[in-house]
């Protein structure tokens, strides 16, 4: 955008994903949001809407396999179908994985971090006991409240520094399962003769969706076969 070019490779199902999790996000904080809510919905007619202008308008027969879900309703044999994104966190294994890899880093860092705190407080109430005792001079309390201060710096910028690691990690680690699910998704759609697959979220501004539409284990499924022949080949 800074240079003038608006081209810059994001894909509009990301859109609808990012926008969709900001809505999600405004309805559990009652927060008024109808203008992302209108965006929402016409993003989603977008994705539509360009995947059926790029059909040559001609009613093809599609070749799918009986045990997926498909449901093609459009003049120009169009097959959408949908799967929960919910459902991939919770039963897709490689993901599972990486969550759990991602809340003990997490809590290792909350550890740490308490560890820091609670070796602060230990010192600053001790030293305190020690001046109301009198057995500190006043260049020992100075000393002792620069090393008060030290310590507490320390642990903000400690806590600072490994957010932004961890947030950092976070992100590249999200990025990378996006890219799979993707390039997973691609295969899997080539293989059931689906023109669109949509990711679909709890919160989203969609009404209905056709439940003949869902094919949520079968992909579920594709994911955790395929992502097993990867780790076996590797």
């Amino acid at each position: 955008i800074l240079n003038g070019s608006y081209d810059v490779g994001f894909t509009m199902d990301l859109v609808c994903k990012d926008v969709g999790l900001f809505d999600k996000l405004a309805d559990k904080y009652n927060i008024p949001a109808e203008i992302s809510k209108l965006m929402n919905k016409i993003f989603f007619l977008a994705v539509v809407l360009i995947f059926s202008s790029c059909s040559d308008g001609d009613v093809k027969e599609k070749v799918v396999e009986k045990q997926v879900n498909l449901v093609s309703k459009d003049s120009s044999g169009l097959v959408l179908a949908f799967y929960h994104n919910d459902s991939l966190k919770l039963r897709f294994e490689y993901l599972k994985n990486i969550d759990d890899q991602l809340v003990s880093s997490q809590t290792s860092l909350q550890n740490k971090y308490q560890a820091k705190t609670i070796k602060y407080q230990n010192y600053v109430n001790k030293k305190q006991k020690d001046i109301e005792a009198g057995l500190l001079s006043q260049n020992e309390m100075l000393q002792v409240q620069q090393k008060a201060a030290q310590m507490e710096q320390e642990i903000i910028e400690f806590q600072q520094r490994e957010t932004v690691k961890l947030e950092g990690e976070m992100m590249r680690i999200t990025q990378e399962i996006n890219g799979k699910v993707e390039s997973f998704g691609k295969i899997f759609c080539e293989l059931h003769g689906i023109d669109v697959l949509f990711q679909y979220s709890t919160g989203q501004q969609i009404n209905y969706i056709n439940p003949n539409m869902d094919v949520t284990t079968d992909f579920i499924n594709f994911l955790n076969t395929e992502q097993k022949k990867l780790e076996n080949d590797l």
